[in-house]
């Protein structure tokens, strides 16, 4: 993909987000359950930030993973 197609793309996706989000967060982003989500974050797809108790998940993360898997 094109770097400035890739740059243009991040700016308007997820705005209404932190830059990091939690696992709940996570599933509300993508409209996926909570089963869904620990199984992304378990396997590799979707790299978590451990913390304390908390997994956290970086947004620029989510949006890689929505444009690596979008359908154009």
């Amino acid at each position: 993909m094109d770097a400035e197609i890739t740059a243009k793309a991040y700016e308007p996706l997820f705005t209404e987000y932190p830059d990091v989000v939690t696992v709940s967060e996570l599933c509300d982003m993508l409209g996926i359950g909570m089963k869904k989500a620990y199984k992304l974050v378990r396997d590799g797809t979707l790299q978590a930030i451990p913390c304390s108790k908390k997994i956290i998940v970086a947004k620029v993360t989510v949006i890689n993973y929505v444009l690596k898997n979008a359908q154009f």
